[in-house]
């Protein structure tokens, strides 16, 4: 799959992916294909292990199709970029 490309670990093919992003901060996407389907479908969210906190999770996307998943997966990363260089420019 394409995530791969985007620094994410296979855990289990088509079923758990990761990618830690920071300190205390993993991006999961969890696969699972009902059995009335033939196609995967996969949960995409952010998971936050504060380390005197409680985690927190953001969810990014519910039984998304592996289309619909990526084009998250990209919309993801590239909020991610514009926040990271705004936040880079207000340090000036």
């Amino acid at each position: 799959m394409e995530l791969t490309k985007f620094g994410f670990f296979c855990g289990i093919e088509n079923q758990l992916y990761t990618l830690d992003t920071g300190k205390y901060t993993t991006l999961v996407i969890e696969g699972f294909k009902r059995p009335q389907s033939i196609y995967y479908q996969y949960d995409f969210y952010k998971q936050t292990f504060y380390p005197h906190y409680p985690n927190k999770i953001t969810v990014y996307g519910e039984r998304l199709l592996p289309i619909y998943l990526l084009k998250r997966v990209q919309r993801y990363f590239a909020n991610r970029t514009s926040f990271l260089e705004e936040r880079g420019n207000q340090n000036l």
